[in-house]
Formats: C-alpha cells, sequence, structure tokens
C-alpha cells in the first residue's frame, strides 16, 4: 500500500500543450507518490502520447507546472532527473549485445578505454535486480520481440530511480513475458519507484495500477483510485458519448458481397474471414498492434498471407496489387506523409498521380498531357481542398487537405471497392466531416467500403456493420442496429488471457 503521508515525486498542475496554436492536451493535473503506479487511459488519440511526451523530456509543455520532489521545473530532464520511459518504439541497438544496451548511456571508463568487465558485472547486476534471465553477450537482434522489451525495460529502469513511464509495453509479449513484466513491476514499486503505466488492457490497469487518469480528446475527464471505480465506469468515462444516431443515416447496403475474405492468416494475422457487399461499409476496429492494417495490406496484395480472396464470387487468389487494382480495388493508406504523397510535388500532380493513363496523350505516348490542369482543378474544387493554387506544393498544405488530395486522387478512379486505413488520421473537425460525407457518398454509390479506424466514433457514424480484431484475431461484430461503444472497447481491449478465462466461465 501507497504510503500517502510521502510528498509526491512528481506532480503536474494544468499540463497542456499545444501545436500550431492547436491544443491537444489540456489541464492534466494529478500528483505521483514514491512506489505509485499511475494508469494513464483513453482511446487512441486521447492524448496520451503527448502527455507522456512531456513527462519524459520529449516535449515541453506550452502551460502548466511540473513539480519533481516538490521543486517546480519549466522540462523534464529526463534521466537527470531520475525519470525514464519505454515508448512503443524500441530504442535499442539490435548489433550490439544485452551488456552494452543497458549501459550505453553510461559506459564504465572512458570513450578510448571502455571497462567492459563494469559492464557486463553492471548488466548483471540489473538483469539480477529485476529477476530476468537473459545471456548479456547475445546480441539483442537474435532475440525475440519479448525478450527486447524486457531489455528495453531493464535499460530504462537503471535509469528511474523516481519515476518509470511505460507506454503499451505487454503488446508483443507472450502471457509469461507479461507476467515477468509485472514482477519486474511489482519489484521497482516495492524499491519505491513511480510508474506510469499507459494500456489499453482493462484486466491489466486493475491488476497493476493504483489510480488513474483518464483522457478523452485531449481533456482529463476524470482520475481518482481504481479501488473506487469500477471497470464499467472507467470505460464509459474513456469513450464518454452516449449511444445515439449517427450524422449520417445510412442507406441499407446489397445483400450480395463483391469481396469476400476466407480464413486469410500471416505472422501478424490468423484465419480471419470477413465479407462486404455493394453499398457497405464495414469498419474495422482494433487496438494498435492488432493486425488491423496488416490486414487490409494483405488483401490489396501489398503483404504476403494464405487464405483465399473472392472478388465477385471469382478468387484472386494469389494476390498482387496490380490484380487488385484492375478489379477495382484501391487502398488509402495510413502513412501518407511516407507512402502516399509526393510531398515535393505539386496538388495538381499528387491529384493526378493515380490517373495518369487518361492524361498521357496516345499519339505521344509519354509525352504532353492533356486536359490536366482543368481535372486538378474541378478535383480541388469538388473535394473542398484549401490551396493557394494547383501549383503549390502539397506540403504546404494542412494535414486535412494533404487527406483530401490522397483520398480524392484514389476516389478519382472511379473504384468499386475501397479500402481506407486511417482516413481522418490528424484532421481538424471540419475535415473529417467533409472526409465522412465521402466515404458515405461512396457507400450510396454502390461502393464497397473498407474503414480502419483508431477513432470508435468515426467508426460508429459511418459503419452499417464494425468488426473487431485484437492480437490479430476477429474477436467480435456488431450490427449497426446494436453498436455499443462500451462494449466495443471492452472487447478490443480484452488481453487474450481475460478472454480465455472468460470463455472457460462460459462454458463452465
Amino acid at each position: 500500500m501507497v504510503d500517502k503521508g510521502l510528498k509526491p515525486v512528481l506532480s503536474v498542475s494544468k499540463l497542456s500543450k499545444a501545436f500550431a496554436g492547436k491544443t491537444v492536451v489540456k489541464e492534466v493535473t494529478f500528483d505521483l507518490y514514491p512506489g505509485e503506479i499511475l494508469a494513464l487511459v483513453g482511446e487512441n488519440g486521447a492524448g496520451k502520447s503527448t502527455t507522456k511526451n512531456m513527462l519524459c523530456g520529449l516535449l515541453q509543455p506550452t502551460l502548466g507546472q511540473i513539480f519533481v520532489e516538490g521543486e517546480e521545473v519549466e522540462q523534464i530532464q529526463g534521466q537527470a532527473q531520475g525519470i525514464s520511459a519505454v515508448h512503443q518504439e524500441l530504442s535499442l541497438f539490435p548489433s550490439l549485445t544485452v551488456a552494452e544496451n543497458l549501459c550505453i548511456n553510461d559506459l564504465p571508463g572512458h570513450a578510448l578505454n571502455v571497462d567492459w568487465r563494469e559492464t557486463a558485472n553492471l548488466a548483471k547486476k540489473q538483469l539480477a535486480f529485476l529477476g530476468v534471465e537473459i545471456d548479456i553477450l547475445t546480441n539483442v537482434e537474435s532475440l525475440g520481440a519479448g525478450k527486447q522489451q524486457i531489455v528495453e525495460i531493464a535499460k530504462a529502469s537503471m535509469h528511474a530511480n523516481k519515476v518509470l513511464i511505460l507506454d503499451e509495453p505487454t503488446t508483443s509479449l507472450t502471457a509469461p513475458e507479461r507476467e515477468k513484466l509485472f514482477s519486474i513491476m511489482r519489484t521497482l514499486k516495492e524499491q519505491g519507484v513511480a510508474m506510469i503505466f499507459i494500456s489499453h488492457f482493462m484486466d491489466e490497469v486493475y491488476a497493476m495500477a493504483d489510480k488513474f487518469v483518464a483522457l478523452r480528446d485531449g481533456t482529463q475527464v476524470g482520475t481518482g483510485y481504481l479501488e473506487d471505480v469500477p471497470r464499467h465506469e472507467l470505460e464509459a468515462l474513456m469513450v464518454g458519448r452516449e449511444i445515439g444516431q449517427s450524422a449520417f443515416e445510412l442507406e441499407a447496403p446489397s445483400s450480395k458481397s463483391v469481396l469476400r475474405i476466407d480464413k486469410l492468416s500471416s505472422h501478424r494475422f490468423d484465419q480471419v474471414s470477413l465479407s462486404v457487399a455493394n453499398g457497405e461499409i464495414l469498419g474495422i476496429a482494433g487496438l494498435m498492434g492488432s493486425g488491423r492494417t496488416e490486414l487490409v495490406e494483405s488483401i490489396f496484395g501489398i503483404r504476403d498471407a494464405e487464405g483465399d480472396i473472392f472478388i465477385n464470387d471469382e478468387c484472386v487468389s494469389p494476390v498482387s496489387v496490380s490484380k487488385m487494382k484492375k478489379a477495382g480495388m484501391v487502398y488509402v493508406t495510413e502513412d501518407r506523409r511516407t507512402n502516399g504523397m509526393f510531398s515535393g510535388r505539386s496538388v495538381k500532380e499528387n491529384a493526378s498521380a493515380s490517373g495518369l493513363s487518361y492524361f498521357v496523350k496516345q499519339w505521344l505516348k509519354g509525352f504532353g498531357f492533356g486536359g490536366e490542369r482543368n481535372a486538378a482543378a474541378n478535383f480541388v474544387e469538388d473535394m473542398n481542398v484549401s490551396t493557394p493554387s494547383i501549383d503549390a506544393p502539397v506540403r504546404q498544405l494542412s494535414g486535412g487537405n494533404q487527406q483530401k488530395v490522397l483520398l480524392g486522387r484514389w476516389l478519382a478512379t472511379k473504384p468499386k471497392i475501397c479500402i481506407l486505413d486511417e482516413p481522418t488520421k490528424g484532421v481538424d473537425i471540419g475535415a473529417k466531416f467533409e472526409i465522412h460525407k465521402k466515404i458515405v457518398a461512396l457507400a450510396q454509390a454502390g461502393v464497397a467500403v473498407i474503414v480502419v479506424s483508431s477513432d470508435l466514433q468515426e467508426l460508429l457514424d459511418v459503419s452499417h456493420r464494425i468488426m473487431v480484431m485484437r492480437t490479430g484475431h476477429m474477436v467480435g461484430e456488431f450490427d449497426r442496429t446494436n453498436f455499443d461503444p462500451v462494449k466495443i472497447i471492452a472487447l478490443a481491449a480484452s488481453s487474450a488471457h481475460e478472454q480465455s478465462q472468460k470463455e472457460a466461465s462460459q462454458n463452465a
């Protein structure tokens, strides 16, 4: 039990962060005591990562106060103040040994003469303290993902004598590795290390944390001790929305499926089956790491997978991107900057990129474009893209306008099947509503649409059905008539261990 008579090791008051004038985290306030575990919870996009980055020193707050052991600081200095973070993206050097990675931030000796014996001793001591058995001379790249995560935690905890921040640390862990992580957390807790634990898995939150801070849309909407708050109340607090009518009235889709997936499997998902009809919008919900993106990339032919894919009852396996495009399928990627946009090119060139064959004059093949400017101008008007001109570099546009360009580029090809991965990621409310209108209009025109999104409300607004993925499996399906955001988020956030217990009790 945490001694509440101690002084807080970390206190924040009205912590806020804005980017380009837009507030993304607003007035987060809490106290964290030695040996206490605080769960930072909320849906994807709630502001958890931004808050974490302020608390570990990667970002400077726009407003608010931070106190470390009662002393106010303008910005966290990380390890210099005994605060470390384990991020979702590991910071290990694959070609170095476990010992070298553990001590990389403070190698004993000096630059020209590292004391390798002491390095090994420090590494052994740290792993023994945490109860971890890993060969310190093994290169990190030869370890599995779970053991790499354990090494990352061991590395961070070497310098976190006050606060350790864990961001979704169990995503890649097996059940035994998960239990090992919890054992490490209990050891650190006994030593007086405070922890901030970010997890979507509610069973983990209630098993490990003492109290919580709940975020929704960047704002703190609740805090308290978990023993005083039943799980369903916390989940409802995170969702924060009553089940009600969407802003859109969806027309009933065709009864005949145009796309059918039968037992599709890869190393990231297993035995997934689904179907989508003409005029239907199928939403796919799930947490980061659930396999959503890998699934739709496999459907489009970007990734290899085993199983059968049928379009209009005709098997198209083996799948390739060219084959799917020829069948009328388009895929709008989640990562528009890296994989979607030609950032050095103009709005006009980005708008016409998917339909060059329409503009290249066949009598001079490969040279001379006809009608591209007029088509791009019409495109900008139709998609309501805010741009100085069609010749402006697309990188100068806002995120919402870039997303409209990317979406509109593919819609201009008049697809029959449209896969949209995070179609409104990073866009403002106005642009989001316009994109939603386009998605609904697609379905009304008879296009089969799959929408992958971390924004549950987005799926509730535009989907006829929602399927839920968890750890590579489809674990639930909801029709529009029985959408329940609390049940959907609970299903997505239940760990495999918790779900197996539920199934066992149901079958007993």
